[in-house]
């Protein structure tokens, strides 16, 4: 087994446990809820604005691609955000090590933004296609560990509703920036592609645990409190 399918095993290891001790807490399934409303309004949708906004005349069949995931984005989130009201509770900000991974990645995107014929749009198109794979697998997750346990769930039934959605969405951002990349840009892309991945999986373990100890702690404190 390679490095890095260990260390997607161990994520995945520890990711599923945290679920599970989240399911009948309140506090807990609101931590790992708002890791979900961070990506539906801040990661994926920064990178898809821009996308738009960098772009003055995007294709007509991309820019009615982006508007209608944005849509989907903006419904997303108000799931979420109506099953955090039901539960009481308000999401918490985005942590630092979340803020860190999005400045890497636009950091390390530079020095390819002016590498394509079609402009800076590839590179945001890139970004968000491996942004959307990476909350598909994650919101997958949530949903295989609910569906196992708790099928009517209130929580299960707003992840069902997603969770078709952001693979699409991560299908359709990789097609839609394939679509825009001439032959001979190939190897640029490629290379941007590989690094845009490498840094998406270099915090798996570290965000990984943290998560794990948060949500660990958060169950404990609704035992507690029962």
């Amino acid at each position: 087994m390679t490095m890095m399918a260990m260390q997607r095993e161990m994520v995945d290891a520890i990711k599923r446990h945290a679920v599970a001790m989240s399911i009948r807490s309140p506090r807990a399934e609101s931590y790992v809820l708002a890791e979900y409303l961070w990506a539906e309004e801040g990661t994926e949708q920064i990178a898809l604005h821009r996308a738009i906004d960098r772009s003055a005349e995007p294709p007509p069949w991309l820019a009615k691609l982006i508007s209608a995931q944005l849509a989907d984005e903006r419904r997303h989130a108000e799931l979420l955000r109506g099953r955090f009201a039901q539960l009481g509770a308000e999401p918490p900000p985005a942590p630092a090590l979340a803020r860190a991974k999005l400045w890497w990645l636009e950091r390390a995107c530079k020095r390819y933004l002016d590498a394509f014929a079609a402009g800076p749009i590839v590179v945001l198109l890139a970004v968000a296609a491996q942004l959307e794979a990476t909350g598909a697998r994650v919101l997958g997750r949530h949903l295989g560990v609910m569906e196992a346990r708790a099928a009517e769930h209130p929580t299960t039934l707003v992840l069902r509703a997603i969770v078709a959605d952001e693979r699409r969405h991560a299908k359709s951002c990789a097609a839609a920036a394939e679509r825009l990349v001439r032959a001979d840009e190939r190897e640029a892309f490629d290379a941007l592609r590989a690094r845009v991945a490498s840094i998406d999986r270099s915090f798996g373990i570290t965000l990984a645990v943290r998560y794990w100890v948060l949500v660990a702690a958060l169950a404990a404190a609704d035992r507690i409190k029962r």
